[in-house]
């Protein structure tokens, strides 16, 4: 799409040397007109002329990455804050990084690419912690060497997965979760502020189910009914979870675990194509791909025909202001999509 200046004036860019971050103001970097539905986050040209977003707080602060076009392990994570795109760089031996999980105090968490020192051929991705500036390596569950974080809630715990097993890293310390009974691998995706952490892990039967874990251990949420495997993406503060399950016919449906229940999403009046949910708000709306289950019903989160062939793709995730983190299409800029107008501007 053109863009509605032909001058792009980069306001206030600033470079970090010591931790590698750079930052760009965006308001004139934008690929579409300005519309209070949907605001496009830009990237950072010229190196970085893509950007994805995977996560979004409710400060609205908004993490994901920065893609260099045409250049494998070019990736950097980003936050955006106060309407600059701020580079998070690298570990000190690594050229890649994706940040997948951000608070409100500004901590961003995800995976970086490290390289032992001497050995160029040695390279794993581990997982960071973001804050201030500086970038952490916050290790592995040893004696594995790969680790990646996903979620980070406002206490400072941070979730993910290494070596198979899902983790909770906090105080400095990276707990390893295990798995259900006869299980051997499993991954956590989400945690909220009360420290309840939900995910995937395997079972005894090979199977593959949600969990949820507490202070007393992992529970199995299990799937729909016929289904053979689930995973749960995310949790609220109200112990609500979301996430996918086969059903009887192999095909994946949307669930909602509350009290203890698994509801069929995909089963509810206009629910058919509710095939995955990937987050979940304090509100009760549902994110899934395409549409918005809200107060009952589903809303296509499809942008209006004014702004033309643009497209609101890979929703990721919800705050409690409803905004939406994504990416813009055809330019493949991160975005953020303002929920509470989609009612009236649908095309």
């Amino acid at each position: 799409m053109t863009l509605t200046s032909l001058t792009r004036t980069l306001l206030g860019v600033i470079l970090v040397c010591g931790t590698c971050s750079r930052s760009i103001a965006q308001s004139e970097l934008s690929a579409v007109p300005e519309h209070p539905l949907v605001k496009d986050l830009g990237s950072l040209p010229p190196t970085y002329t893509r950007s994805q977003a995977y996560a979004i707080s409710n400060s609205g602060l908004i993490a994901g990455s920065l893609i260099q076009v045409g250049h494998d392990e070019a990736n950097h994570g980003f936050l955006y804050r106060n309407g600059q795109m701020i580079d998070l760089g690298t570990l000190p031996t690594g050229t890649f990084s994706d940040a997948y999980g951000v608070n409100d105090r500004g901590q961003v968490v995800g995976r970086a690419l490290y390289v032992t020192p001497g050995l160029p051929l040695d390279r794993f991705f581990h997982a960071f912690l973001w804050e201030k500036g500086i970038m952490k390596d916050i290790g592995t569950l040893l004696p594995s060497n790969t680790a990646i974080a996903y979620a980070i809630n406002n206490s400072s715990q941070v979730v993910g997965e290494s070596g198979g097993h899902a983790f909770l890293y906090e105080q400095g310390i990276m707990k390893d979760l295990g798995t259900l009974p006869g299980g051997s691998s499993s991954a956590a995706y989400a945690i909220n502020q009360a420290g309840e952490i939900v995910g995937q892990t395997t079972y005894s039967d090979g199977s593959m189910h949600a969990f949820l874990y507490r202070n007393d251990g992992m529970h199995d949420l299990g799937t729909l009914p016929g289904g053979r495997n689930s995973v749960a993406r995310s949790i609220n503060n109200r112990g609500q979870v979301v996430g996918t399950s086969t059903v009887t016919d192999g095909n994946s449906h949307a669930f909602l675990y509350e009290n203890g229940q698994l509801t069929d999403l995909a089963a509810l009046p206009g629910g058919t194509n509710f095939s995955d949910a990937k987050s979940i708000n304090d509100r009760a709306q549902i994110l899934g791909v395409g549409m918005l289950f809200d107060n009952g019903k589903f809303i296509s989160i499809s942008l209006p025909n004014s702004l033309g062939q643009v497209t609101f793709a890979f929703a990721a995730a919800i705050n409690d202001s409803g905004q939406i983190a994504g990416v813009l299409l055809p330019d493949y800029h991160a975005a953020v999509l303002n929920s509470a107008l989609l009612s009236d501007e649908h095309p």
